[in-house]
């Protein structure tokens, strides 16, 4: 199976810099990455400052997009301008609407306030998910194995609204997460809904935890075309605009 990935960084764009990071994967033959670091912390920003440094970081990788497109050595052809952004408890998002205009595409994810019943925490993943700018639902169980269980949701009603909106579930390869779990990989590929494979990577060598994404992958018996970050940068710029 051969995967393309999402990185995730801190906002300062991680402990490698985005040049290591696109040398590794070049390295390992990827056509295209996505930058997904966590968003600016709410407490420690203002909406202003927030939305100042996704405008910042927009130049930096329109630089580096223009650099790529002048080295006919590289396979790596693009750097998607991505944000994995906190889920609140009352489902917005951390960052405003109107920072979403600088990103390629979004994630979002549950980091906080785990015990909310089945049914509050899936209206509030819904209504996380409802921009469309956000196109992934990040390590959807949110659990870390040997630390917390996952959350309690309606997954019925997760699956379908992927399906109709056009969301997708990831496969987060950190071996600590493994999260969608194969047996909720097996049960969404079986109502239709496409995954992605992200590294969960803060650190170049965690580029290699895309061998643990895919074999989670294949016990959930998913194949190439259940993941769309398998498809050429062509094929899924096409999906993830949608």
């Amino acid at each position: 199976m051969t995967c393309r990935f999402d990185i995730e960084t801190s906002h300062d764009l991680g402990e490698s810099s985005i040049e290591e990071l696109t040398k590794v994967a070049n390295n390992l033959g990827y056509e295209y990455i996505a930058l997904t670091e966590h968003n600016p912390s709410r407490s420690k920003h203002s909406d202003e400052e927030i939305i100042n440094l996704l405008k910042k970081k927009k130049e930096v990788i329109d630089k580096i997009n223009y650099s790529l497109l002048s080295n006919t050595f590289s396979r790596i052809i693009k750097v998607f301008n991505s944000l994995e952004i906190d889920i609140l408890p009352n489902g917005e998002r951390a960052i405003p609407d109107s920072a979403m205009g600088f990103l390629d595409f979004a994630l979002v994810s549950i980091h906080s306030s785990f015990s909310l019943d089945r049914e509050q925490m899936t209206k509030r993943v819904l209504k996380g998910l409802n921009h469309p700018k956000v196109k992934i639902f990040a390590h959807p169980t949110a659990r870390k194995l040997g630390e917390r269980e996952g959350i309690e949701l309606n997954w019925s009603e997760i699956f379908e609204y992927c399906i109709k909106n056009n969301k997708y579930l990831e496969i987060n390869a950190d071996p600590g997460r493994l999260d969608l779990p194969d047996t909720l990989v097996k049960e969404a590929i079986g109502k239709g809904v496409k995954l992605t494979l992200g590294t969960d990577a803060h650190h170049k060598d965690g580029l290699k935890n895309m061998i643990f994404g895919v074999s989670v992958a294949r016990r959930g018996w998913a194949e190439k075309t259940d993941i769309i970050n398998t498809l050429s940068l062509k094929e899924f710029e096409k999906v993830i605009q949608s």
